[in-house]
């Protein structure tokens, strides 16, 4: 496999549950489908809202994005809702497609112009017209896909040390840029 990743998730402060969940899978022919995935709220309620979405992206990870992110939607409805930020990545072909709904952020380092963004909307709620964008990356590029949790700072602060192992690298984001109020997950995926 040329892609590696690390994860970091943590509940906030004084709960034992996190309302996050996170899932990075790899599958036929070098590609990895990635998602951080924040239940709305926290607690036991925003965790099954979440643990749904995984039960979904497991189950169907080769479907076209934005048709995953529809079959998810289905899945939480009658939940709390999520929000949540999907990531393929094609290792041989080295291209990326991002699908995001609400508040998660993707920050991607790399010398090309790869910008995520997400659709303002709640998964299992109010889904909004998806946006599938898809991009060509380098070998040695990393993604970062973080829920609310952690404070958008890192992304203008001075990087992580890019040289360290993507678990290192999510570790030190959770560390250093985690809030305690909330839930909060960070994935890390590189390119080999």
């Amino acid at each position: 496999m040329k892609l590696s990743w690390g994860a970091a998730l943590r509940p906030k402060a004084g709960q034992h549950i996190s309302g996050d969940a996170y899932l990075v899978l790899p599958y036929a022919d070098n590609q990895l489908l990635a998602a951080v995935i924040d239940g709305l709220g926290g607690g036991e309620a925003a965790a099954e809202a979440a643990q749904r979405a995984v039960a979904v992206l497991e189950r169907y990870p080769t479907l076209e994005l934005t048709e995953l992110m529809r079959q998810a939607d289905r899945a939480l409805v009658g939940s709390r809702g999520a929000v949540m930020a999907l990531l393929r990545l094609n290792a041989d072909q080295h291209t990326a497609e991002f699908v995001g709904v609400g508040n998660v952020g993707a920050q991607v380092y790399s010398d090309l112009l790869i910008k995520p963004i997400s659709k303002n909307g709640i998964v299992g709620y109010r889904l909004p017209q998806l946006l599938r964008l898809s991009y060509t990356y380098n070998s040695g590029d990393t993604f970062v896909l973080y829920s609310d949790g952690i404070s958008s700072r890192f992304t203008t602060e001075m990087p992580p040390d890019l040289h360290q192992s993507p678990q290192h690298i999510a570790d030190e984001i959770l560390h250093r840029f985690g809030k305690d109020s909330d839930d909060a997950t960070v994935v890390v995926v590189r390119s080999e």
